[in-house]
């Protein structure tokens, strides 16, 4: 009797290995949308995109894409972009976002869903930090906001502003927040003690950090690892390397981590922020 229990119990625990080793499947894997290729100039560049990098940009989806989250439901609200938008929202992804990376990039560390929203909303607010947000980020998917008919042609400052959201979100809450790519410690040394603590306006440059974390509850709270990645990448591609040099002058700890972060991007992505931020910040000049 006690051999059988003893077999039973070996058993399960193997099955039990077994399955937690199991190799999981990546999403690209069994791709749920099928695009097909189109006169439509915009429809013509969705199909050709996702043929070159596997990444589907999309204006109709499935909530449960955006609204599940492994384990919990998402808080945010996604509204389709409306008929006739189709046109300027993928001209308008292509110039923030797409032609700043490589094909091969895209390969590796896109999304594979991104998701054309007229607004994106956490759905119980109606104003703020939290409601019509340029972009949101998820598990296996960004989706980006303000593409309707009235925000085109874009004023160029809101959309050097959602240009930095954009590329913030896609490094700090994406691509570093799901290991795709990871900084060495010495990046996050200098503001490690901060983190998700109360640091006031005059205290952020000095421990690295460039500003509060605007999605946070908590008023002057400083923001998570990916947040801090997030931010420092807002900044980075929405200056020029000269005005990055001039906002970091006297705050050593801005200095060591801006040096770190663009020569680890460059090494292992091959991809140059701080190019980004030359090419984008001269709509302000």
């Amino acid at each position: 009797m006690k051999k059988n229990i003893l077999l039973t119990v070996l058993l399960s625990f193997c099955l039990v290995s077994c399955y937690k080793e199991a190799p999981i499947q990546a999403d690209k894997d069994a791709p749920k949308y099928e695009l097909e290729d189109s006169s439509d100039p915009a429809r013509h560049f969705i199909y050709e995109y996702h043929k070159k990098t596997g990444v589907f940009i999309l204006d109709e989806y499935d909530d449960t894409d955006y609204l599940w989250n492994v384990s919990s439901i998402s808080n945010y609200r996604l509204k389709r972009i409306g008929e006739g938008v189709l046109e300027d929202a993928v001209k308008y992804i292509d110039d923030v976002l797409l032609s700043c990376y490589t094909d091969d990039f895209a390969k590796k560390y896109m999304p594979i869903h991104i998701f054309l929203a007229d607004s994106v909303s956490h759905s119980t607010y109606k104003t703020g930090a939290f409601y019509d947000m340029p972009c949101i980020y998820g598990r296996s998917y960004i989706a980006i906001g303000q593409l309707r008919e009235e925000n085109f042609p874009m004023d160029a400052d809101k959309k050097l502003e959602a240009t930095g959201k954009i590329h913030g979100r896609l490094w700090g809450n994406f691509i570093c927040r799901n290991g795709l790519v990871t900084l060495p410690e010495g990046y996050f040394s200098p503001s490690e003690s901060y983190y998700s603590q109360s640091v006031t306006a005059e205290e952020l440059k000095q421990v690295g950090l460039w500003a509060h974390d605007e999605l946070n509850y908590l008023e002057n709270m400083a923001p998570d690892r990916y947040g801090d990645i997030a931010h420092f990448v807002e900044m980075i591609t929405t200056h020029s390397e000269q005005e990055m040099k001039q906002e970091m002058e006297g705050y050593e700890n801005l200095q060591i981590k801006y040096s770190i972060l663009v020569s680890t991007v460059k090494e292992i992505c091959g991809t140059d922020l701080q190019a980004i931020g030359n090419e984008k910040s001269k709509s302000r000049q």
